[in-house]
């Protein structure tokens, strides 16, 4: 388990969705890092009030300040939530980042920053007992609007020892 969780957007929305922050708690040893150009970016979604209005009552969820960005991230010209992540973990080398994005990923990946996305944090809580199956989630995920690929679905779905929908 990672010491320290730095979260995206995405992941945040899309687990709020499907009542699946608690995975990210259990995912991580201590609190759980959200940059304020990520609250900024879910507040500006259709239902960005109440998720950031459900950042109050989860204890281990904990704003971070915005930092000053280094070339090598501000070179890859990603989106601010995506940016300030790869910033605050590349400052705290034991850090994850938690993204979904491609282009944000690719980069962590660049930099050796360890990196996790939606499914991931899924699988996790599947595999720890969290939830009986990962399949109905993964339907309800893909329904709420996050994009996985049927390649990457079966894979997942295989990880954890359940059936692919034919």
């Amino acid at each position: 388990m990672p010491d320290k969780l730095i979260v995206n957007a995405s992941p945040l929305i899309f687990l709020h969705r499907v009542n699946g922050w608690s995975w990210l708690f259990e995912f991580s040893t201590t609190d759980v890092a959200v940059p304020d150009a990520v609250v900024r970016e879910i507040r500006a979604g259709w239902d960005g009030p109440e998720i950031t209005g459900a950042f109050k009552s989860q204890r281990r969820l904990v704003l971070a300040e915005d930092i000053a960005i280094p070339p090598i991230v501000a070179a890859w010209d990603l989106g601010a939530g995506e940016t300030q992540v790869l910033s605050h973990c590349l400052r705290r080398p034991t850090a994850v980042a938690v993204l979904d994005d491609a282009a944000a990923r690719r980069c962590a990946q660049s930099l050796d920053i360890p990196v996790v996305g939606t499914l991931g944090i899924l699988l996790a809580a599947q595999r720890m007992g969290q939830i009986p199956a990962a399949k109905p989630v993964i339907k309800r995920l893909i329904d709420e609007g996050l994009y996985l690929s049927p390649t990457l679905v079966a894979q997942a779905l295989q990880e954890v020892g359940e059936a692919p929908s034919n």
